[in-house]
């Protein structure tokens, strides 16, 4: 038996390597959009819908006409491309003065041309055939399909051409060595990135920043590869939003959060709280922000006439950091529409409160505390039925992030009806939640009933409306 040559082996062997590498290069789409998305810098936001957790959520199928309509069009989608894996989409280009911007592309997994097709043949549209590419303008918008990628783009003005699609492709397919993603690990039911950066870098462009060159090379340094991340997710009747800054540590730096927490609280006045607003913000990063970057805004206050002048020239060389002291924080209570508020003063406080003294001390609505470095102002009719601030059962953290708001939903509508009257939707929502920190933000919208989507529950309360009105 004759043995195989060395020399075939080996060829065989570079021949299958190289096939493996070849597939291991291939990229999905969410690959190739995080890198279209982040190095082009016209996108000034990108984000991924995925729209069955979105209909999902809204039980969609339970109103007939509405399931009928969504099931018929979802259907015809779900044939051309892939719509579980997600939908991704960039607004490209600054916003226009009717808040429109340049363009707007949607990409998708292709799952079968022919049903591509004959979704653009029913718009009335002719498929065309180039160079690896097939697409159909329309007068606004336009479909292409290269690979295993169809995208939908949409611009307000101008003519659509093959150039722009062929572009297009060659940035989504860019084959470069692998750079560090900015887009987050956790997947949601949307996904939404906002480019700061990118967005800087137009405005700039535009000559709507007006910086001296120092200037505009640091803020260069602190934007770049700036992105702010969010994360839409459905769960128990309610719905988070989370957000993420990602951000230089230089810009972080600037931000004007405090990480200590507010100890407001007890100066406040006691009873059930319904709604509240909490701050801690640092003074002196919002005077330097201030003096970095637009010196000129505290001579121009101070050059105007009346009492803002005289504040301007009784705060003296730092105005921010003499006048607040960086807390912050008001509660309602409900009760006979009653409320409190904290505000903490600057180094010039005693200033600040001899002046309260004088013009406020006899306020009709208003009973005041003032102190030398605090005041705290509570509405009359504020009747103080508790021996403490009570503070809902979701809302215990209140005031120790840098911003932190809540209202008892519930709670309010009882003591306010009239806001439900023109908010219907505040029928379903149980209460809502925000908290936010230099590192990000939370957004928690709680439903009243944890067994359905919160969109459901809004979407009932609308057709019940609809309904009672026929």
């Amino acid at each position: 038996m004759r043995l195989i040559p060395i020399s075939l082996l080996f060829l065989v062997l570079v021949t299958f390597l190289t096939s493996c590498s070849d597939e291991a290069k291939e990229r999905s789409l969410s690959e190739k959009f995080a890198h279209y998305s982040t190095q082009n810098q016209q996108v000034i936001f990108s984000g991924k819908l995925n729209i069955k957790d979105i209909l999902k959520n809204a039980d969609y199928q339970h109103i007939p006409k509405l399931n009928t309509l969504i099931s018929k069009e979802l259907l015809a989608f779900n044939h051309g491309i892939h719509v579980d894996s997600g939908i991704c989409f960039t607004v490209e280009g600054l916003l226009n003065s009717g808040e429109n911007p340049y363009e707007v592309n949607v990409f998708a997994t292709l799952k079968n041309k022919d049903s591509i097709q004959d979704k653009i043949a029913s718009l009335g549209l002719l498929m065309e055939h180039g160079k690896n590419i097939d697409f159909a303008l329309g007068t606004g918008y336009g479909v292409a399909i290269q690979g295993n990628v169809v995208l939908f783009h949409f611009q307000e003005q101008g003519t659509i051409t093959q150039q722009q699609f062929t572009t297009i492709f060659k940035e989504l397919n860019e084959d470069t060595a692998p750079t560090l993603s900015h887009e987050p690990t956790e997947t949601g039911a949307i996904e939404l990135h906002t480019h700061l950066d990118h967005i800087y870098g137009l405005y700039k462009q535009s000559n709507a920043i007006t910086l001296d060159k120092l200037k505009q090379k640091e803020v260069d340094q602190l934007l770049h590869n700036a992105t702010i991340n969010t994360t839409i997710n459905f769960e128990a009747g309610g719905i988070t939003i989370d957000t993420k800054h990602n951000f230089s540590e230089s810009l972080k730096k600037r931000m004007m959060f405090d990480a200590h927490s507010n100890q407001s609280l007890a100066s406040l006045a006691k009873g059930n709280a319904t709604l509240g607003v909490s701050m801690h913000l640092d003074p002196m990063k919002i005077q330097t922000f201030i003096e970095d970057f637009n010196p000129e805004f505290f001579k121009q206050l101070g050059q105007t006439q009346g009492n803002i002048a005289l504040g301007m020239m009784a705060l003296g060389n730092r105005p921010v950091t003499n006048l607040f002291g960086g807390q912050l924080t008001f509660l309602y209570y409900g009760e006979h529409d009653s409320h409190s508020a904290y505000i903490a003063l600057g180094d010039e406080g005693k200033t600040i409160s001899n002046l309260v003294r004088s013009f406020f001390s006899n306020n009709p609505l208003y009973s005041l505390n003032i102190h030398e470095k605090a005041i705290v102002a509570t509405s009359k009719t504020h009747i103080n039925s508790q021996q403490d601030v009570i503070l809902p059962n979701f809302a215990k953290d209140f005031g120790t992030h840098g911003l932190d708001f809540f209202m008892d939903v519930t709670d309010y509508n009882a003591k306010q009806p009239a806001l439900v009257g023109e908010y219907p939707f505040l029928n379903v929502i149980s209460w809502v939640k925000i908290t936010a920190t230099n590192e990000g933000s939370t957004i928690r919208i709680q439903g009243k009933d944890k067994s359905k989507g919160i969109l459901k529950q809004v979407v009932d309360i609308y057709i019940g409306l609809i309904k009672a009105n026929f």
